[in-house]
């Protein structure tokens, strides 16, 4: 009888964040639908799922974690790489979560509306130094000195005009204070300019949207960004008022 071997091949590695604090999320109370039929990936280490053997056929994936806002995204795999499709899930803390901690929402509906995400401003993680537009190179310091500890793929800096921040995303750490980034930056002068971390909101098809930050009781002030059709704008606010996209 001819020998039969079994192939495992990973179609798709899932990583859960709170967009919030930017942990990754450990809670197991976790459910995964594919086009709406109940699948269950492996647990590969705490925040992370693998999908073995499902195929690469696009897909809605909708996420639900205990504490959190269900996160529904398409899976497109020709966006993503061939070798390990990644896909991260940002997820939104509910506003009657277990641990008691308050967050503060921003919601309304804008026609067209295709994205929205935020920085704080009054809490930067670090200043930008130089860029090295060969390597995409970013050097960084922190007013305190040390080590920059930038272990998310998302950022926002701080424009130099202030009216609005770049988004940059980066591939790898180089060094004690410094970080490679994915793509280019376009802002010339970058020095000192404040380097934040992204906070993801969620959008419907209608153009609901609904984003949350923790409430620290500190009244931080945070920019919005939001694509609307082909154009980027941006908003400040402090989430405790009554504004909306426009």
């Amino acid at each position: 009888m001819a020998a039969s071997v079994f192939g495992a091949k990973l179609d798709l590695l899932v990583r859960l964040f709170d967009t919030t604090t930017g942990a990754q999320v450990t809670e197991r109370n976790v459910v995964f639908k594919r086009d709406g039929i109940p699948v269950r990936p492996e647990l590969r280490d705490p925040g992370t799922y693998v999908f073995i053997n499902t195929g690469r056929e696009d897909f809605l994936m909708r996420t639900e974690v205990y504490g959190y806002e269900v996160y529904e995204t398409r899976v497109r795999y020709e966006e993503l790489d061939v070798k390990i499709p990644e896909c991260d899930v940002f997820l939104m803390p509910s506003e009657n979560i277990s641990r008691g901690e308050k967050v503060l929402s921003f919601s309304g509906t804008l026609p067209f509306l295709k994205s929205i995400e935020a920085v704080c401003l009054t809490r930067p993680v670090c200043y930008a130094k130089e860029y090295n537009a060969k390597t995409m190179d970013l050097t960084v310091f922190v007013s305190s000195g040390g080590r920059v500890s930038m272990s998310d793929r998302y950022y926002g800096m701080l424009r130099a005009d202030k009216n609005g921040y770049e988004k940059i995303e980066v591939e790898k750490n180089v060094s004690l204070q410094s970080v490679r980034l994915a793509k280019p930056v376009e802002e010339e002068q970058i020095a000192n300019l404040p380097v934040m971390r992204v906070i993801f909101g969620s959008v419907s098809e209608d153009g609901e949207y609904l984003i949350r930050v923790r409430d620290s009781g500190e009244g931080l002030r945070y920019m919005l960004r939001y694509e609307v059709g082909d154009e980027v704008r941006f908003m400040e606010t402090d989430f405790k008022g009554e504004e909306k996209l426009i």
